[in-house]
């Protein structure tokens, strides 16, 4: 506190002299004295102060310390008293007594398996994890997070790591393609047992229908490649087209997948068609806008790919397709994209 007496005491001498009788004397030497002792009293009471200061207020420069002194020095016996005051004032303020903000404690968030809304998970990040400078123990561990991915996402990734070069994870990455697979071929033989029995009409069209659904996922999974793709594509066709026939009634789900099998099968028109029907029947925009622009894309239809991205402009879709979107509308810059792979149509 030694500081603050040094401050008191330069406040005091200025104090003394403005009420002293030099001011009032007219010869030039009071006046000098009275600039001289004032000036001493505001460099003691900007040192103080100065020192007084919190550390990171001080700077190296001096330029705080001559704006103390100034403040003092234009203003005599105000200016040194409000410095006195502030100073004091500050001095006085504990850290306890400062207004703070309290903690709150805030409840987990819940996590909800039935949220409408999901997330899909993105390649890079896998395959980074996977490759050969990653260690062996992070690539394991990294291989068996992928029973969590969609079949979509994890199957090409697993196809490829058949032909690495340790042998845990090629026989890893195979015992779940061949799992996935016998999964799926195991409801397909239950399926057409179920088919060669006496079924009521209505059984008989689910059986169907779900025959169809089977054979497309087995393509859609990415476990079906070269001449196996193609024969399950023209069974998932065959089974569609009887399901089709039958007089039950069609939903717009059952439509919009034969429009997808004809379109994995290069059949430009009658894919359209179906895929235009499902809209009519219900299906949501969403979900066929994309494949009719695909369509139109293909015949080199742009102004009418352009259209159906204006449609999409305003729907929830999937951040691949809106990336493509906002190309197509111009609602965004290419240049904002940095990694272009992801456009499948530059």
């Amino acid at each position: 506190m030694k500081k603050a007496f040094w401050a008191w005491c330069a406040v005091s001498l200025d104090l003394w002299v403005f009420l002293g009788p030099l001011p009032m004397s007219s010869s030039s030497s009071a006046l000098a004295q009275v600039w001289l002792v004032h000036a001493a009293a505001c460099a003691v009471l900007a040192t103080s102060g100065y020192l007084l200061m919190p550390p990171h207020y001080r700077g190296t420069s001096g330029w705080s310390w001559l704006l103390i002194f100034n403040f003092a020095l234009i203003a005599p016996v105000v200016g040194p008293i409000s410095l006195l005051i502030i100073t004091h004032t500050s001095l006085n303020r504990t850290f306890g007594s400062l207004i703070q903000a309290k903690p709150r404690s805030v409840a987990l968030p819940e996590y909800n398996v039935r949220a409408t809304e999901t997330h899909r998970a993105g390649q890079g990040a896998i395959r980074s994890r996977l490759t050969t400078q990653v260690p062996a123990h992070v690539r394991m561990q990294s291989l068996l997070t992928l029973q969590a991915v969609p079949g979509r996402v994890a199957n090409p990734i697993l196809e490829e790591l058949l032909g690495d070069a340790t042998d845990d994870v090629r026989l890893i990455a195979f015992g779940m393609l061949d799992a996935e697979e016998k999964k799926l071929s195991v409801h397909i033989h239950q399926e057409q047992k179920n088919l060669e029995r006496d079924l009521p009409s209505a059984a008989r069209y689910d059986c169907l229908r779900h025959l169809a659904e089977l054979h497309w996922e087995l393509v859609y999974a990415g476990l079906a490649q070269g001449g196996l793709k193609k024969h399950n594509l023209e069974q998932a066709r065959k089974y569609l087209d009887a399901a089709l026939a039958m007089n039950e009634p069609h939903a717009c789900g059952i439509v919009f997948l034969k429009g997808r099998v004809l379109l994995a099968q290069g059949e430009i028109g009658p894919a359209e068609a179906a895929l235009e029907e499902a809209l009519r029947l219900g299906q949501a925009q969403a979900s066929v806008l994309p494949y009719l622009a695909e369509l139109a894309f293909q015949c080199r239809q742009f102004h009418t790919t352009h259209a159906y991205m204006l449609r999409l402009k305003d729907l929830h879709v999937a951040s691949r397709t809106m990336a493509i979107v906002d190309i197509w509308t111009g609602r965004d810059n290419a240049r904002h994209f940095l990694d272009r792979r992801i456009l499948h149509h530059i």
